[in-house]
């Protein structure tokens, strides 16, 4: 990857990543679904809820800025991310001119990689995915490790910017959650993304100098 982009094979500037995330609302909730844990200050307890209420949203983000939230009721399957992806991202792009290119990452979420999500990406990308068994199904693409947040914008920026623009509401119920999760996104602008894009180059080298180990943070 860093090779590609050292000879300008791939722009930074070029790449949608994408990744889903739950959005957990801790409301009023049943008070038979708390348990408490401690075994010194029983007084200092961790509230969690046993069964918490919540949303998993898709996003996906690039130097254009970020396309979403797409709010996937129950768990993701193949069938529904085919069917967001071939309904609302795709022709999302091609309406504002961002495939021809451009390189789609996503990560290594079983639904992610059967052969009919490849089929599709592959209708419009061509060879330009980003993920891991592509190579497998099609010809070119890149192969892409599992399990590596560290590599990932939505989870060493996205999530977590909107996790904390979302808590600062303090939404009481599932529609108001929508609605913050909705409103942080659109605070989201080009130039914030275009930092982000630069901070995943500088990610790649540090993964490199640590030969996969951890790094310090890198802020983006």
């Amino acid at each position: 990857m860093l090779e590609k982009l050292q000879t300008g094979e791939i722009d930074v500037k070029k790449i949608w990543f994408s990744d889903e995330a739950y959005f957990t609302l801790d409301g009023h909730l049943n008070k038979q679904n708390y348990r408490y844990w401690g075994r010194e200050r029983l007084e200092i307890t961790v509230v969690r809820s046993l069964h918490p209420k919540k949303f998993l949203v898709w996003c996906a983000i690039s130097s254009h800025g970020v396309f979403g939230p797409i709010f996937i009721d129950g768990t993701l399957s193949a069938a529904n991310y085919r069917k967001f992806l071939d309904e609302e991202f795709i022709p999302f792009l091609h309406g504002h001119d961002l495939v021809q290119g451009h390189w789609f990452m996503q990560d290594g979420a079983r639904p992610h990689r059967t052969a009919d999500v490849f089929e599709v990406l592959n209708e419009h990308f061509s060879d330009r995915i980003i993920g891991l068994d592509y190579p497998s199904h099609f010809q070119g693409g890149i192969e892409w490790p599992p399990y590596s947040p560290d590599l990932n914008p939505c989870d060493y920026y996205l999530w977590g910017y909107l996790k904390s623009k979302v808590w600062q509401t303090s939404p009481t119920n599932l529609p108001e959650l929508k609605t913050a999760i909705t409103t942080a996104v659109d605070t989201i602008d080009c130039e914030a993304c275009s930092r982000v894009m630069v901070g995943f180059q500088n990610r790649l080298t540090a993964v490199l100098v640590k030969d996969g180990g951890h790094f310090e943070p890198l802020y983006h």
